[in-house]
């Protein structure tokens, strides 16, 4: 299963190239979905992530998105169709 981090929000997603900065805090500069948010300059878990295009703010968790491809969902479909026949 594939994961996408994008906004919550908007769905804005960033890229490797995108930085977050620890303030208030140590002024480390890093892209934050490198460490699971976590400062690696003073080890600071950040638990909001704020969105560079729209501004808002989300649990960092909530920026990861488990997507599932449209095979699998069909290959699902079938396996219930076959346990009804039963």
């Amino acid at each position: 299963m594939a994961c996408r981090i994008y906004c919550p929000q908007c769905e804005w997603a960033p890229g490797p190239e995108d930085r977050w900065i620890c303030l208030p805090g140590c002024q480390c500069v890093w892209n934050t979905f490198e460490t699971a948010a976590r400062c690696p300059g003073c080890s600071k878990q950040w638990r909001v992530t704020f969105c560079h295009r729209c501004g808002v703010g989300s649990p960092h968790e909530d920026w990861y998105h488990d997507e599932t491809p449209a095979w699998d969902d069909a290959e699902s479909d079938v396996g219930e169709e076959e346990l009804v026949g039963v």
